[in-house]
């Protein structure tokens, strides 16, 4: 009987195990990149790209229905913030004090290159950036799926900027916008490409 009994519960339990290491989801792929490993990756001290969960701005939350205590957490929260782990999450701010929480990276690497621009004749720059190939080519991989979702562009942990997906973005380039004026923009172009 008892034999019987382990026969019958030992397939169970070894479904339960791969159910709970793949879980939440993830996957059991081994590429530490992806944003469905099930290993939380803290702030890099490079540029890295990941999938927004939530996001909080001043009476502005972003995402999905939030537990009320996750809200509090995100709302009391000030920035700039030394980048922590919260359910799972990287919580992070951009220069707005907009709090994100983000998934695994989906991409890390390098910018091939950073470009300080102006708009117009205002003192309103922005920072024209261009992805090595190689992380190009990875978030090139990803964003097929991905059509609606929110992406976040870090540096040293700190959001940069972020994009909702659609069919015209591509990941070799694009803009990041903000408050920047000419010494900020020039600086931040600076920090991307050393």
């Amino acid at each position: 009987m008892a034999v019987r009994l382990l026969r019958t519960l030992a397939p169970l339990a070894i479904v339960a195990c791969l159910l709970a290491a793949c879980g939440n989801g993830s996957s059991s792929d081994s590429d530490s990149g992806s944003s469905g490993d099930s290993t939380i990756l803290g702030p890099s001290k490079g540029f890295e790209v990941r999938t927004v969960y939530a996001r909080y701005a001043p009476g502005v939350p972003f995402g999905p229905q939030l537990p009320k205590a996750l809200v509090d957490e995100m709302s009391s929260q000030s920035c700039p913030m030394k980048p922590r782990i919260v359910s799972n999450l990287l919580m992070e701010c951009d220069a707005g004090k907009t709090v994100y929480l983000l998934q695994n990276p989906i991409a890390q690497g390098d910018v091939a290159s950073a470009t300080p621009l102006q708009v117009g004749h205002h003192n309103i720059w922005y920072v024209k950036v261009a992805l090595d190939q190689d992380v190009a080519k990875k978030l090139s991989s990803e964003l097929p799926s991905m059509t609606g979702e929110q992406l976040a562009f870090s540096y040293d942990g700190t959001v940069l900027t972020s994009i909702a997906i659609d069919s015209s973005f591509h990941p070799s380039h694009f803009a990041i916008t903000g408050n920047y004026d000419k010494a900020s923009a020039t600086k931040l172009a600076q920090e991307l490409t050393a």
